[in-house]
């Protein structure tokens, strides 16, 4: 059965609480990374993942904001650890340092914006665990992954099924891009 990928803000805060409390934690402890790979216009930069998070965001920041579109994997409830899809993939965030959506890939699409807006999307079962899965690469490819059943649906009474629009609004400046 399909994860559900709607969370609340309560929830964001208590991941993110622990993610920083790991990364500050005893040296025994393994720190969270200070960047993540993210997908542009088919190709790959990383964003600083240090900066700040502003949940319940203000309507004008929101306006302001570009979207960070998070794709989840679908995972059997209990998956813990990195997975390698059947077509040889890994996601992005593979698992550790923990999140919301533990196993999600990002494609944004303004990289000179800082203020990226989470946009909360998932890949359907059937398609992840097909060998001829390809990620989403670049945000004009989103349409067409919504048409051909890419997806699976998120938010079924929002206008467009395959999206959640959060009020959750990352600071991820680029610091790299390939």
């Amino acid at each position: 059965m399909p994860r559900r990928f709607r969370l609340s803000p309560l929830l964001w805060t208590a991941v993110a609480t622990l993610a920083a409390s790991l990364a500050a934690g005893p040296a025994s402890a393994v720190a969270a990374p200070q960047s993540e790979t993210v997908y542009i216009d088919g190709h790959t930069a990383e964003i600083n993942t240090g900066a700040g998070v502003i949940f319940n965001a203000a309507p004008a920041l929101l306006d302001q904001a570009s979207p960070i579109y998070i794709i989840g994997f679908p995972v059997a409830p209990g998956t813990e650890g990195p997975i390698t899809l059947p077509s040889g993939y890994e996601p992005q965030h593979n698992g550790f340092p923990p999140a919301p959506i533990p196993y999600h890939d990002h494609v944004i699409t303004d990289p000179n914006n800082v203020r990226r807006r989470v946009v909360e999307m998932s890949y359907s079962w059937t398609y992840a665990y097909s060998a001829d899965f390809a990620p989403i690469t670049s945000a004009d490819e989103i349409a067409a992954a919504e048409a051909d059943g890419r997806l699976a649906i998120v938010n079924p009474d929002a206008s467009d099924p395959y999206q959640n629009w959060t009020t959750t609004v990352l600071i991820r400046p680029l610091v790299h891009a390939s």
